[in-house]
This record gives C-alpha cells, structure tokens and sequence, in this order.
C-alpha cells in the first residue's frame, strides 16, 4: 500500500454526518462517535484527515474536554479513537499536533488510552510521560459464559436502570471519575442494560453497564464500579439472566494491571480458563488526575473516550 502524501489530504475539523459516518465504517464495530457529539456538545472534537479530491475519510482521531467537578481540580482532556492505516500513519503526528495546537492541549491535563503502535507519537506530540495501569482485554463466546446463580454477600439487592432515581447512577460515577459527564452516562445506560447494587442501609455500592453491539453480536462490558468484588459479580449475574433471551456471540471484558480483582472477579462465571490480551496503556502527559478511584474499576468505560 503506497503511502499517501499530506499534500493530497486536508484536515476536516468540523465533519459532516456524512464523514463521521464514512469513518465509523472506517473503525469498524460499535462506537459512541454521534452519542459523545450530541451529549458532550462542544466539548467533543472530531478530527479527519481526508482527501482534498472529494472529501473522502482516511483516518482520523478524537479528543473529548471533561470539566471538572471539584473546583479545585483542573478540567482533564483525553484523547483516543486513532485510526491511521499503514498509508496514512506517518501523517499521525501532523494530525495529533494540529488537534492539541488547536486545543491548548501541552498545557492542560491530559491523556488516554493508547496502543503500543502510536504510544512514541503520543509522547512527542502530548508528552505523555506519565504511565497509569495497562489495560487487558478477553473475549468469551457464548457457551463459555454461565449464570452460577450464586448468593453474593454484602449485597442487599441489584435493581435495573430504570428502577432507580439516575442521581444514584451519576453520583456514584463522580465518586470514581470526578469530571462531568452526566448526559453521556445516562445515555450510556439507557441504551443497554444497566445495574445498580445496594447494601442492606440503601446505600449504593456499584453500578455496571453491558452494551450490545447488534452488527457483530458482541455484549461489551463496562463499565463496572464497586466498593468490592461481591458487588461487581452480583450486578454481572443479574445482567447476565437478562442476556439469555438476546442472541448474542461474544462477550468482551477489560482490566487493569493496577488493580488485581479487575482480572480475577469474572472467573466465577467461566467455563474456560480465563486469558487476557494486552489491550491499550493510559498515559498522561503531567500526573495522574486526582480523584481517579481506579481501585473500585473492575472493568472501564470505553476506553477511546476516558482513562477509567
């Protein structure tokens, strides 16, 4: 594949629906492109490198401006989604710098998820200099999944979504990424099948979130956030009798090298040995956020769009 030069390409700062939806093909699979755009406004920034000749999509990246709730804290920005295939990715840091020039990006906090492949760029363009956990992924199919449908303790009851005043989901959220994201979230859970566990005083002690990817028939999970593992497994089993009427090929878990039970609370509900693939690592480019709880992370939200 021949490289393509940047004097053919252009880059598209404010795409059209029908770019964004040429570079979602682009991706492949599900992504949260148009629910990031409509939720999080002008705070979502998608960038396309495209050619001059008729606009068309070849890659492109993404970067999403999180406010901080705590007034102390400063705003965090984070960065993901690179797509850059083999002939466009010496183009990669042009694409990079001209984002986080545009952004301010070197003086703020920053960072993300970032693959092994485009780590270097990362660090010469945002100066991510600054290692959080490494994220590991693995795929079950269907028959490897079982419901033990065991008594889980510590945990009072697990009620649906649509059960619950959506304060508990948010609040608990803010507890462990402490920047706004509210309407993200919510949508989020609405669109797929959401948990939240509470103790015997009422008390919420997690919330979780399996997504289903209708084009390759994947259920993806995460995230899951808990005060401890019994409630992380509790709120798996309860989603997991919802997901046996839905024809669904494969599920898809994430963790983390920093927190030991993000890896192991799963093994429960396998029937194989459980095996994970180095998936991403989250760099920043001047220290870890403050109020980033990663040690109630069992599984992150999307990684491409927030470090936990």
């Amino acid at each position: 594949m021949n490289k393509v030069s940047s004097k053919d390409l252009k880059i598209v700062k404010n795409p059209s629906m029908e770019q964004i939806e040429q570079f979602q093909k682009l991706i492949g699979g599900e992504n949260d492109i148009k629910l990031l755009k409509e939720t999080m406004n002008d705070n979502y920034h998608l960038y396309l490198l495209c050619h001059k000749a008729d606009s068309s999509v070849v890659s492109g990246t993404q970067s999403i401006l999180y406010k901080s709730l705590n007034p102390s804290t400063p705003d965090f920005q984070t960065f993901g989604l690179s797509y850059q295939p083999d002939n466009v990715y010496h183009l990669l840091p042009h694409l990079l710098c001209e984002m986080s020039t545009d952004l301010d990006s070197v003086q703020m906090n920053s960072g993300g998820c970032v693959d092994s492949k485009n780590s270097a760029v990362w660090r010469k363009v945002l100066h991510t200099k600054v290692r959080g956990p490494t994220y590991y992924v693995s795929s079950y199919k269907r028959d490897e999944v079982f419901n033990p449908e065991l008594e889980w303790e510590n945990v009072a009851v697990v009620k649906k979504f649509n059960e619950v005043p959506s304060e508990d989901v948010i609040s608990y959220d803010n507890s462990i990424f402490p920047y706004d994201r509210k309407e993200f979230l919510l949508a989020k859970f609405k669109q797929g099948f959401g948990r939240v566990a509470y103790d015997k005083s009422g008390k919420v002690i997690g919330i979780g979130l399996v997504s289903f990817e209708e084009s390759s028939g994947t259920c993806d999970i995460g995230p899951i956030y808990c005060d401890h593992k019994n409630a992380a497994q509790a709120i798996f089993q309860s989603i997991l009798g919802e997901l046996k009427d839905l024809n669904y090929q494969e599920i898809r878990v994430r963790c983390s090298d920093k927190f030991e039970e993000s890896a192991t609370w799963i093994r429960p509900f396998l029937r194989c040995r459980h095996e994970m693939t180095p998936f991403g690592y989250i760099k920043f480019n001047r220290v870890i956020p403050d109020g980033l709880q990663f040690s109630k992370v069992f599984v992150n939200s999307n990684p491409s769009s927030a470090p936990c």
